[in-house]
């Protein structure tokens, strides 16, 4: 257990991790409603685009906050880049880091006006979707693009077998459950002459090693994690 200090009313509290920030959800609002003058949106930019994707992919809004949530363990090496983009974005929010369970953890924003900015920018519980100004834009699709896949994506290894030989080819896959967003990444992947596959079961998939090549060079990876088995 630690004894810690509430950045907003200055009392000790007692917690089992030393990453809380307030005592309470009620200190929290009211910090950042004191800051409420302070806090500036940011411009559309490769930036907002790169994080709008990664909510869009693992993030949700609440009223007082946004919140990432990753795999601890898969994702390590990524929350501190997440981290970096939200400082980069809204310099002056609380970011609380906070682990629910053996292997997943929550980026939160604690931030009102921040929540209500994401939810505009189409992070809208159960009903999420991509702005005008990303879909028409080709470098702005990119970074959100980037930002879904690298959330929901994945790379597997395939397994062929014929007469002659056996094989092993690497796969990149994205799922999502939101045809919206489904038909955003295979509309500008295909625009992009990267061909993808949708399969039944709400995934789309790309396994030509040309094609995979050509996503790597023109869009890439943020997260560690899937630019190591893509190289292997």
């Amino acid at each position: 257990m630690y004894t810690l200090t509430c950045v907003h009313c200055k009392i000790k509290f007692i917690k089992s991790r030393k990453n809380y920030k307030f005592c309470s959800i009620t200190c929290a609002n009211r910090h950042n409603l004191n800051n409420f003058n302070f806090i500036k949106v940011p411009r559309k930019n490769k930036y907002l685009a790169e994080f709008l994707g990664i909510c869009l992919g693992d993030g949700t809004t609440h009223t007082y906050q946004v919140t990432v949530s990753l795999n601890s363990i898969a994702d390590k090496d990524y929350h501190q880049y997440v981290i970096n983009l939200i400082k980069k974005l809204f310099p002056t929010v609380t970011i609380s880091i906070v682990k629910r369970n053996f292997n997943m953890v929550d980026i939160k924003i604690n931030s009102k006006i921040v929540a209500e900015f994401m939810r505009g920018m189409g992070v809208v519980p159960n009903n999420k979707y991509v702005p005008d100004w990303i879909k028409t834009n080709k470098s702005f699709s990119n970074y959100c693009v980037r930002g879904l896949i690298d959330t929901e994506g994945s790379i597997s290894f395939k397994h062929y077998k014929s007469r002659k030989r056996e094989s092993v080819y690497k796969q990149l896959n994205f799922r999502n459950y939101n045809p919206l967003l489904m038909n955003f990444v295979h509309k500008h992947l295909t625009n992009l002459e990267i061909k993808p596959s949708v399969s039944p079961k709400k995934s789309l998939y790309i396994s030509n090693p040309k094609s995979i090549n050509l996503y790597l060079r023109i869009i890439g990876f943020s997260n560690p994690k899937l630019l190591r088995k893509v190289t292997l």
